[in-house]
């Protein structure tokens, strides 16, 4: 007898049938209960966060800068901005005190037409919103060297701005250990270069990447220690952090000191999303989650990094990723035309930019798997990549088991993207 999963592919569900041999087991996080009452919930950690409330911080000011997070990011944004900027009025501020800026990294811009996809119309209405562009290089000033030789240039407008606030959602990261907190600064609203300085932290001349710049690891991380070195050389920040099920529904909210807040959603984050399985799976089937988490490869491939630690080595791994906006950015195919992981590596060492780094993500994983991709990328991409395409799932499973005997162990992750596998 088949089993039968339903699993995301861009906004859609698709049935996912498996043959008989297929022994499989799902691993999906076990999410608390959204909170009933999330406004109630966030004005509560807005006036009794990690440190001084944000009334207090507020007072006498006029000019706050609000951080929030790009269409890459489920974060329940059109849910509790509403609730902070209302908060902010209440202080006080009035609408032209107040300023939003869209930490968009090193990711393609939304443009005016794409910012109420993930902004609340309301917000839209009486806030001046603006979209980071990190290789505007006039839209920069310039922060501060870092004790690693960063030389960090970040968006002007946080210069102009007597307090930064910092919004998003924690979330696993593959080499920053986690998202939010700090990463809405470095990378979020950073220029290129200094994005690139930081992120080159990652890799360790040709050994490779560094063993502690890895899926939730914070201590030793010198990517994410530098990353909150850089909060030291702006103006005073605050953070305001969820955490969110798949569905965007608010779970906890931390605020206040941006260290101490981040690290207590981090502890939290670590409960809701660990999944251990019994030992390494033969075959691994795995959804990033449908849309924004598989918008591009660059996003798709974290559920390929997630699940890498829990696969035998030379298993197939069939990845549903619908990858709507392509690759993620235009220089990121060209990676995959140097030769493989090794000349990557080497080159990274002398020549880094992110997506190399991606790039080189990708490639140590199709050399130790056997990996078959579910996506509206074009089948030449696909193949490049050193992924074979398949149009349906249907079609990746038989490609997966053509040339195998016997059982498979198989696990099959719906929320590959924000799955924290571990072996017992």
């Amino acid at each position: 007898m088949s089993s039968v999963f339903e699993l995301g592919l861009g906004e859609n569900r698709v049935s996912v049938r498996l043959h008989e041999r297929m022994k499989a087991q799902a691993f999906a996080p076990r999410y608390s209960p959204p909170l009933k009452d999330f406004e109630g919930a966030i004005r509560t950690a807005l006036m009794e966060p990690y440190g001084p409330s944000l009334e207090q911080l507020c007072r006498g000011l006029k000019r706050v800068l609000v951080i929030v997070p790009d269409r890459t990011r489920v974060a329940g944004l059109k849910s509790y901005l509403p609730v902070l900027m209302r908060f902010l009025l209440d202080c006080g501020l009035g609408p032209e005190s107040v300023d939003i800026l869209v930490a968009t990294g090193m990711h393609e811009l939304a443009g005016s037409s794409g910012l109420p996809e993930f902004l609340p119309e309301s917000v839209l209405k009486t806030f001046l919103v603006s979209e980071h562009d990190c290789h505007d290089k006039a839209g920069h000033f310039y922060a501060g060297k870092s004790s690693r030789g960063n030389h960090v240039y970040l968006n002007e407008k946080v210069a102009e701005a007597e307090l930064v606030i910092l919004t998003g959602s924690i979330g696993l990261h593959y080499f920053a250990g986690f998202r939010g907190g700090r990463k809405a600064v470095l990378p979020g609203v950073a220029a290129y270069d200094s994005i690139c300085a930081n992120h080159r932290l990652t890799i360790r001349a040709e050994e490779g990447f560094h063993p502690l710049c890895r899926n939730a690891s914070l201590e030793g991380n010198p990517v994410s220690e530098e990353m909150a070195e850089i909060l030291g050389m702006i103006p005073p920040t605050f953070i305001l952090n969820t955490i969110t099920d798949v569905a965007g529904k608010i779970l906890h909210v931390f605020a206040g000191d941006p260290v101490k807040a981040h690290r207590a959603g981090c502890e939290a984050l670590k409960k809701e999303v660990t999944v251990r399985v019994p030992g390494k799976a033969d075959f691994v089937i795995v959804s990033c989650g449908g849309y924004p988490r598989d918008s591009t490869m660059v996003q798709s491939h974290k559920a390929i990094d997630n699940m890498a630690p829990i696969l035998k080595e030379g298993g197939p791994m069939v990845v549903l990723a619908e990858n709507r906006h392509g690759m993620g950015s235009e220089d990121f195919p060209g990676w995959f035309r140097h030769g493989g992981a090794d000349q990557v590596r080497k080159r990274l060492a002398s020549h880094y930019t992110f997506h190399g780094h991606t790039a080189l993500s990708v490639l140590e994983k199709v050399a130790r798997f056997k990996i078959y991709m579910v996506s509206n990328l074009r089948d030449e991409i696909v193949r490049e990549m050193g992924i074979t395409p398949a149009r349906t799932t249907e079609e990746a499973i038989n490609l997966a088991v053509a040339n195998s005997q016997g059982d498979l162990s198989t696990y099959v992750f719906p929320e590959g993207s924000e799955t924290l596998a571990v072996l017992e």
